[in-house]
């Protein structure tokens, strides 16, 4: 055993220590994802009443969590709610705790207008003027989410110009690639009176970076450019830390709205006809030549592993003697690491998409 006390530890709980339940239930907080794990449905009784099923659910305050389970269904209506009544003023059912330190502290049942930070949403009951409904709406139920700390970016204890990154793992065209929990940074601090809002971010080989902002008095963060971005972090002059409300969580893989994908596409950058260039990232060619009365023309686009790429992927109509001058041109997609070329344009641009 260890008789040296390094780093000044707090061990809970140690031989022959009381269990107090302050710190009980601060060893339970985020071990288990908050939410409801079974059960917990609304039936209508009345229009001011329903009955909540019997249920298992995860519940907490900012530091403590506990498990609670419920035996029997319970009736809710003015009388018992914590708070609040079953009408369409208060629809939501919500389940609410915090540490209190008495033998008798319950989780709380309200009915609310809106839900606060930590509560519970059981479900939403549904109105048709003052008649309540038989389907009620769990659109906003806090379901059971297993992956709320998949690649969770947070601030560090004690806060510094680091943050932590949990574990996960991506998948790329190779298959599974892990991703340990590793502390990122440091994070520079903008001069003068400025700000700055960086990205983190995992590439496709799995290894997690930083992409820097703009510094400004108003900063805005700077383009995703394809990237899975997993949280903005606000750089304020004269940090020495990072605390959570500097951190905003973009995780798209972790709400369940579909994302809005935007920022994929680079540059517009002018090439050469009929040369050979390798493609850095995935993108498009687009390519055009004026006809020429009299002359025969054709626009042909090449890409393959081989440099120079000899395989065709787009063409413009066969090449024939033209009477009139419109614009002959193609449109095509490249993979990242192929080269590619075109072949009778006059005019040639590359657009990159993502990384």
């Amino acid at each position: 055993m260890g008789a040296t006390d390094r780093g000044s530890q707090t061990i809970v709980h140690q031989y022959f220590e009381e269990a107090v339940a302050s710190q009980w239930d601060k060893r339970h907080k985020d071990i288990r994802p908050r939410g409801i794990y079974s059960g917990g449905y609304l039936t209508k009784v009345i229009d001011s009443e329903v009955t909540l099923s019997p249920l298992v659910v995860e519940i907490g305050d900012n530091d403590l969590q506990i498990s609670v389970r419920t035996a029997n269904a319970y009736t809710l209506k003015t009388d018992n709610l914590d708070s609040g009544s079953i009408a369409p003023a208060t629809p939501y059912i919500v389940l609410r705790w915090s540490y209190v330190a008495t033998p008798g502290n319950y989780m709380e049942i309200h009915a609310v207008a809106a839900a606060l930070a930590n509560d519970i949403i059981v479900g939403k009951c549904k109105f048709t003027g003052t008649t309540l409904d038989t389907v009620f709406d769990y659109a906003d139920r806090t379901f059971l989410n297993v992956q709320n700390l998949f690649l969770k970016v947070e601030p560090l204890e004690p806060s510094e110009l680091y943050v932590r990154v949990r574990a996960g793992r991506i998948q790329n065209t190779t298959g599974y690639v892990p991703i340990a929990d590793q502390k990122v940074g440091p994070f520079s601090v903008p001069g003068g009176s400025n700000s700055r809002i960086d990205l983190v971010y995992v590439d496709t080989n799995g290894i997690v970076g930083i992409l820097q902002g703009d510094a400004s008095p108003t900063p805005s963060a700077p383009s995703y450019g394809g990237r899975l971005v997993l949280a903005e972090v606000k750089i304020v002059h004269e940090d020495a830390s990072i605390p959570a409300s500097q951190i905003t969580d973009v995780r798209s893989f972790i709400t369940n709205s579909t994302p809005v994908v935007s920022g994929i596409f680079g540059s517009w950058a002018a090439r050469e006809n009929n040369k050979s260039y390798l493609a850095d990232t995935d993108g498009e060619v687009h390519a055009y030549s004026a006809r020429v009365v009299g002359q025969s023309q054709q626009v042909i686009g090449y890409t393959g592993g081989n440099n120079p790429p000899t395989i065709i992927r787009e063409w413009s109509e066969s090449g024939a003697v033209y009477v009139t001058s419109p614009v002959e041109c193609i449109k095509m997609s490249v993979r990242k690491g192929d080269y590619w070329k075109v072949t009778g344009a006059s005019t040639v641009y590359w657009m990159p998409v993502g990384t």
